[in-house]
């Protein structure tokens, strides 16, 4: 009988540190969907309806899924985004057509991300109310033409 006894304990041992290993290994895998865990716009705090701007959305665990940009629930143009492998970032230009708040939203796999940005009426001087990046990167990018070299 001891025999037995010794044969049983030495399974509930191995069946107790088989459950252990993998509790251990579920929870130190990387999740299986998607993590978006940032999303920014360029242009600081000032944004102007007819102004592009840079969303940047950066992606933790799934680099290889698309992402889906959303601006109040609408689908962005050009998206989805297929994010770079080794920078973990999606990015898409977003220019605003109407004043208000938007909320921007980054979607991976059924996870997002959202920013709430205040946009106000286009400035009176056009696109040059962009301020420097507008002018360069988007507006109606006047600079980048003239001058190439000393824009990007």
């Amino acid at each position: 009988m001891t025999e037995r006894n010794a044969r049983g304990r030495r399974v509930s041992l191995g069946v107790t540190t088989f459950g252990a290993l993998a509790g251990t290994i579920v929870l130190a895998a990387p999740q299986a969907g998607a993590w978006p865990s940032n999303l920014e716009v360029s242009g600081g705090s000032t944004h102007n309806v007819g102004c592009s701007y840079t969303l940047t959305a950066t992606l933790d665990v799934d680099r290889l899924l698309s992402v889906a940009f959303r601006d109040n629930g609408v689908e962005l143009p050009g998206s989805p985004v297929t994010p770079g492998i080794l920078s973990g970032k999606a990015t898409i230009n977003w220019t605003p057509s109407t004043t208000g708040q938007h909320t921007l939203t980054v979607t991976q796999d059924l996870i997002s991300k959202s920013i709430t940005v205040q946009v106000d009426p286009q400035s009176i001087i056009g696109s040059f109310g962009c301020g420097p990046s507008g002018i360069l990167n988007g507006g109606s990018g006047i600079l980048n033409t003239l001058f190439p070299s000393i824009s990007g």
